[in-house]
């Protein structure tokens, strides 16, 4: 072969005890109830669970042709996913979560309880992850597994570390040694979103969030030494993927960016946002409070969902894939006039991300813990603007521990991990947030590129 990748290296079922086993087990249960499901038919037919695989093994096709369309839900009498658009019960409108096993993992979460359907569920995974090759397949079921996709926490409910929630991390692990994924590092630049980075922070963070530390950064340190030798790209060890440190591990790292948790007062010149900001808390604040008066008709809605399992967390965008929105029009006109003085902060510049500078109102129920996590680039800074109900909330950017002051800024790099949380307050905290591309951002940095992960990069840049 001519791309080859120094990556992971032995069985993968081997990461939990019982895998193999269960994966044998599951091969009997399955061979023995397929013949059960398909006596009397004609010998040679594909039975229930094959066809069902032909099915759900291809690429998500477009999701406008299954929102809100509650028959698109089964193909042939098969359901080919757990949770659907029709439903409501995805978060990520650009793809459909189409994955094997559903019979047995819907029994599962119809009914937690009972061992035999757990048990049942955990075969058929195993089996999948002991043969499937497909890597559509395969992704899908790190995407489910791991409550990626999801709306609300599923297999890591009631805690984040389980024989669920270990088979997603091995579907991981399988994904990033998968060649579609690798050879996104042939495909892909390095200002779009990778495979193995992208699954690497994402397990990273399962492990860090369910107290594995140790798996966590044996991972980090694979990642970081990998090589890669392709048709069009070939980097050395430590080259492919060239996370810093164990604590910012973005799926996407513009190279050449300095990086520090939090940015200090002495630097803000090169953030004229913070000082904007501060000098026009009294319009922020105003209209913030006439629109929490109603939040519903404000445009607040769910945020990040799939990040907490208690608690409440509501956001109203004003301005995003570089619109100011309808809400920033009409509900926050005097913020919204500013801001249009404001953003975006590098015109001309291409975005990364869609995230890479965006404005919203948050607000934070109290007992609301947000798990660890960290955004998609190095080349975003989160500015908050501190606003209502500040007192025992919570920021925390890798090890350091920050409170919001009323009408004060905190300016820090998204791209580390980070919780918030409101386990602490007297009531409900409310914050503006703007994401704002990092200041040492230019021109070079997409030379020899033709595409972000958001967008293309104009040929007078290129």
């Amino acid at each position: 072969m001519s791309e080859t990748s120094k990556w992971f290296t032995g069985p993968l079922i081997s990461r939990h005890s019982l895998g193999g086993v269960l994966a044998l087990l599951c091969i009997f249960y399955r061979m023995f109830h397929q013949y059960l499901e398909t006596a009397g038919h004609t010998i040679g037919a594909n039975s229930s669970h094959e066809a069902s695989l032909q099915v759900e093994k291809y690429r998500a096709p477009d999701v406008d042709s299954f929102v809100g369309d509650d028959s698109s839900e089964k193909e042939g009498g098969n359901e080919f996913a757990l949770f659907t658009h029709g439903r409501k019960e995805l978060h990520c409108k650009e793809r459909e979560l189409r994955h094997p096993c559903v019979r047995e993992l819907r029994s599962f979460v119809e009914d937690r309880n009972n061992t035999e359907l757990r048990l049942a569920a955990l075969n058929c995974v195993h089996e999948v992850l002991a043969s499937s090759k497909d890597y559509w397949e395969v992704k899908n079921m790190t995407h489910l597994l791991l409550d990626l996709d999801t709306v609300n926490h599923v297999f890591d409910k009631d805690n984040r570390d389980n024989e669920f929630i270990q088979a997603g991390i091995d579907f991981a692990y399988k994904l990033m040694e998968h060649p579609e994924c690798l050879s996104d590092f042939d495909e892909k630049s390095e200002l779009e979103c990778r495979c193995v980075p992208l699954y690497a922070k994402v397990t990273m963070h399962k492990l860090k969030n369910a107290g594995r530390l140790h798996e966590a950064r044996s991972l980090f340190n694979k990642t970081t030494t990998m090589s890669w030798s392709g048709k069009k790209q070939s980097y050395a060890s430590g080259d492919a993927v060239p996370w810093q440190t164990f604590e910012q591990t973005p799926q996407i790292w513009v190279r050449g960016l300095s990086s520090r948790k939090v940015w200090p007062r002495d630097l803000w010149p090169s953030l004229p946002i913070c000082k904007n900001l501060e000098d026009n808390f009294e319009t922020i604040h105003k209209e913030t409070q006439l629109a929490l008066r109603n939040e519903e008709s404000s445009g607040f809605e769910d945020a990040y969902r799939f990040l907490y399992s208690q608690g409440q967390w509501n956001h109203v965008m004003l301005y995003h894939k570089k619109n100011f929105t309808e809400e920033c029009e009409t509900i926050f006109p005097k913020t919204c006039a500013l801001l249009k003085q404001w953003l975006p902060s590098k015109p001309g510049l291409p975005w990364t991300s869609d995230q890479n500078e965006q404005v919203m109102i948050i607000k934070m129920a109290q007992g609301t813990d947000v798990e660890l996590h960290s955004g998609p680039a190095n080349n975003i800074l989160n500015i908050h603007l501190g606003i209502l109900g500040l007192e025992g909330a919570k920021l925390i950017v890798g090890n350091e521990t920050h409170e919001w002051e009323k009408g004060k800024v905190i300016a820090w790099d998204g791209s580390y991990d980070h919780r918030v949380h409101c386990l602490e307050c007297k009531r409900d905290r409310v914050i503006m947030m703007v994401r704002y591309m990092h200041p040492e951002m230019s021109a070079e940095h997409y030379r020899g590129i033709k595409r972000t992960h958001f967008e293309d990069v104009p040929f007078e840049l290129q």
